[in-house]
Parts: C-alpha cells; structure tokens; sequence
C-alpha cells in the first residue's frame, strides 16, 4: 500500500471518529427502577383525591421520575403511584416483606417505634413477623430513638439495610437506645412464633435482653 494511500484512509477515519462525536445521542429514560407491588391505579397527582388514570400490575417495572408526600411520579407518564406501592429492591418485594425467623419470643404481641426518647415522639407499630428491610421507604431512617415491646415479642433492629452492620435483638421496652443504634437503625425483623416461620437460619444479633 502506497504511502500516500495509507495517509488518505487515516484521514478518513479520524474524520468518520470526529463526525461521530456531534450525531444526536439516545436519550435515556432518567429516574430510579423500580417495581409494582400490587395490582393498583395511577393517580393524575400525589394522593387518592386525584382520579385514576390508568391502572397497573403487581409485578410491573416502572421507572421513578420524583417523589413527594409519599407519592412518586412514574416516568413516562402523567401518573402518580403511592410508594408504598413500590418496590425499589431487584424483585418486587412490599417494604415489610423478608424472612419470618424462628425465636421463642414470637408472639403474640407488638413492638413500636419511636422517635423520640421515652416513647415519645411520632410511633409506628408491628406485630410479630413485622419486616422492613430498608426505612428510608417508610420515612423512618435514623430515627428511632426508643422501642416499647407489649407482649412476647422481640425485634432484631440493625443500623444497616437489608439486616447487616450491627444488630441488636431488644425482647425488653428501652427508653432510649444505645448510641450506636439511636437515630441511626435502617432495618427491623419482628420475629414471629416457631409455626410461622419461613427461613431456618436467623441473622446473627447481640442479645440486648
């Protein structure tokens, strides 16, 4: 090949390579995966006041432009959907769905949250088999500051999502919590009676009892 040929061809891709940098791009859908937990409705705005639009199926995957007042707003769309009604894990999967562990403080009885010391402070309650793998969908990251346990009931409380870092399992009331779980648990299992458990092997935790 010619020396004068070989220098033609270089051009030509290198001008093929920078005409290639100003050609339109594809434009990707932005927004968070997400998936549909049950067979709902989409809303024209945040919250059941608003008329349905269209509908969608447990199972659905969806794409999360925005949120607000605990309701997302599906890409593509005009619809809103409750989070509650979503799932942002790899599978669709309701925020207090996880394995049910066997313990002999399985009930019957409740555990609740609080966000303030004392049992004071807003509170959310679970009975026993009560899941959350990941708080911030239910507005409750780093925030429990006390736990009241009415009943024969425990509660596995972890600093971390999905169960992991440092666990503690309270089977007591406590007023405030040590420091490193106050205002700092992402995740809860409340553990439920030997005959409804679902998975064997239960997630290691320090006995706070």
């Amino acid at each position: 090949m010619s020396a004068s040929l070989l220098t033609r061809l270089v051009s030509l891709v290198l001008a093929l390579g920078i005409a290639s940098l100003f050609l339109p791009a594809q434009a990707d859908e932005l927004g968070s995966p997400a998936w549909v937990i049950s067979d709902t409705d989409l809303r024209s705005g945040p919250g059941i006041r608003y008329p349905a639009t269209t509908s969608v199926a447990k199972g659905d995957a969806v794409t999360i432009s925005r949120c607000s007042d605990r309701w997302c707003l599906i890409a593509g769309t005009q619809g809103w959907l409750s989070i509650d009604q979503l799932s942002f894990g790899q599978v669709a999967r309701g925020p207090y769905s996880g394995p049910k562990f066997e313990t002999g403080r399985g009930g019957p009885g409740e555990v609740c949250f609080f966000d303030g010391p004392d049992y004071s402070g807003n509170s959310v309650c679970q009975p026993a088999g009560g899941t959350a793998r990941d708080l911030v969908l239910l507005g409750w990251d780093n925030k429990i500051a006390s736990v009241s346990v009415d009943g024969d009931v425990s509660v596995n409380l972890c600093r971390d999502r999905n169960f992991a870092s440092y666990c503690v399992l309270i089977n007591q009331s406590t007023p405030k919590l040590d420091r490193l779980l106050l205002n700092a648990a992402s995740s809860w299992q409340v553990w439920v009676a030997p005959s409804e458990k679902e998975d064997p092997d239960p997630v290691p935790a320090t006995d706070k009892g």
